[in-house]
């Protein structure tokens, strides 16, 4: 009885904190990629001060653009695939009787959506780093983290300072 108290707890646990994770890596939302790895969120090559910063021809443009889009298709496959599994996991574990197998089997399920994603949103960062080749791929990471800095900094002005601890 303990024992599927406790497992039940854990995987509440995780579902609850699954979807606080994903959105601190920069899952990608309807206007673009997301920005883990320092990567910039959007379309960035459309930019045209980027382009310009990373000198970027139309054909780079082109192969970024492409990149994007089959990587974009993939990642709203895999979101809802994921969502799903999530979904599914989330009946068992209401469920009246507790079937641990069934839960086990899911959560692996749902853990093999989640390494899904990861892996298709690493894939597009490799292809961009293919594209734009070492140095100018150093250059859109560092604007990615000064953006989200600048962001960082935007959003502690408008909220103000934290409070004191007593």
């Amino acid at each position: 009885m303990l024992k599927n108290k406790v497992l039940t707890g854990m995987v509440l646990l995780i579902l609850v904190m699954t979807p606080a994770m994903v959105m601190a890596k920069g899952m990608p939302g309807p206007g673009g990629m997301h920005e883990g790895n320092g990567m910039p969120l959007g379309k960035w090559w459309e930019n045209p001060k980027m382009a310009e910063k990373l000198s970027l021809s139309d054909a780079d443009k082109a192969k970024l653009k492409e990149a994007f889009n089959i990587s974009y298709r993939k990642l709203i496959n895999l979101k809802s695939t994921l969502e799903t599994e999530r979904f599914e996991l989330g009946n068992l574990l209401d469920k009246k009787t507790l079937d641990e197998a069934a839960i086990m089997q899911q959560f692996t399920k749902l853990e093999k959506a989640r390494t899904e994603l990861s892996r298709e949103r690493f894939g597009f960062l490799l292809e961009v780093r293919k594209i734009l080749g070492q140095e100018r791929y150093q250059v859109v990471k560092q604007e990615g983290r000064e953006r989200r800095g600048s962001r960082m900094f935007r959003r502690m002005d408008r909220q103000g300072p934290p409070p004191d601890d007593m």
